[in-house]
């Protein structure tokens, strides 16, 4: 849960300082990982992610046996990225990155809400922007009934 607090913490941020990515998925997100003694010389900051993390904090499935999940949230290609005050953009960044949650990580997409809690801890216009998240998905769930 920790690590999905950190996802919303590093987009809050993001949305502080006037920038939405415009390609929020998973895949543009990085967690630049600190060594753990275990594996110091064994994995590398690249290590995919393939399994549930444990109570503390690693996670096994590495050729090393063990990843670790500390470490800072990173987001990367910023291509279709702009400057923006409006809610109705930073929502739409929420909103794309919940869908990704969804269909690339469906077993963690019921701990997107700690994305969300801390994305409102760390940017003070959340809020409004949270608000207007609700909007964006009732319009993508119109439009896929619709078709």
């Amino acid at each position: 849960m920790e690590l999905m607090r950190r996802i919303g913490k590093a987009v809050g941020r993001m949305h502080e300082i006037g920038v939405v990515h415009g390609d929020l998925t998973t895949s543009n997100l990085m967690l630049r990982t600190l060594e753990l003694e275990s594996t110091k010389g064994q994995a590398d900051e690249s290590t995919v992610l393939s399994q549930e993390p444990t109570d503390d904090g690693v996670q096994e499935g590495t050729a090393a046996g063990r990843v670790n999940l500390e470490g800072d949230i990173v987001l990367i290609d910023f291509g279709l990225a702009g400057q923006s005050v409006q809610d109705e953009d930073k929502a739409v960044d929420l909103y794309v990155l919940e869908r990704a949650f969804g269909s690339t990580h469906p077993e963690v997409e019921v701990a997107f809400k700690e994305v969300l809690t801390a994305y409102g801890e760390s940017y003070k216009g959340a809020n409004l922007v949270l608000k207007r998240l609700e909007e964006v998905r009732m319009r993508g769930r119109k439009k896929s009934m619709i078709g």
